[in-house]
């Protein structure tokens, strides 16, 4: 008897190091940024990945602004910029900027309009070029909503000016998808 409750302890404290492995670099949607959950403070962040990870600073915003946060692994490929809901002193959003971390379901840079509305499972709104929140897309009624903030960039050498501007331009637009925008970094993942 003694023997199967040993094995049954084994067993339960295996399931638990994976299950929290400081080394896991997936991100779920809607779960877990690696060992990072919707709800975590900043003492559990230090729990979790130790205190001298991470590093409490103000992180570049829009138009110039800043706002409270932490780098996660600054300087490395498993770097992660946390934004605070500066009410609830949790995690709100996380910047993925280190190459280290996988997205479950294969988002990643550098993928194109066409992979990402396939992600969505529909198509989806993009803004024009050229201003601060120029490139974003807009996800409603797909499978990304509320879960990710992605910015798109433009490869192709000439782009139509009717795609700069504050507008919102379908991504099965023929003039966007010749401009053949790819995820230009860091992709946020929201964890609210």
């Amino acid at each position: 008897m003694n023997r199967i409750l040993s094995c049954l302890l084994l067993l339960t404290v295996f399931l638990r190091a994976d299950e929290f492995d400081p080394a896991d670099n997936t991100i779920v949607l809607g779960q877990r940024v690696g060992l990072i959950k919707p709800g975590m403070k900043a003492a559990d962040l230090e729990r979790a990945y130790g205190k001298k990870n991470l590093k409490l600073t103000e992180l570049p915003g829009p138009e110039g602004s800043t706002y409270p946060g932490a780098k996660l692994f600054e300087g490395t490929d498993r770097e992660l910029e946390i934004a605070w809901d500066e009410e609830k002193k949790v995690v709100a959003d996380i910047n993925v900027v280190g190459k280290a971390w996988k997205f479950e379901n294969g988002l990643k840079l550098g993928m194109s309009l066409e992979e990402v509305e396939k992600i969505n499972g529909k198509p989806f709104l993009v803004n024009g070029f050229g201003w601060d929140y120029g490139g974003y897309a807009n996800f409603e009624g797909g499978k990304l909503e509320a879960k990710v903030g992605i910015r798109f960039d433009t490869t192709a050498e000439k782009v139509s000016e009717s795609l700069s501007g504050d507008k919102q331009i379908p991504s099965t637009d023929k003039k966007l998808r010749a401009a053949k925008p790819v995820i230009d970094g860091p992709i946020s993942v929201f964890m609210r």
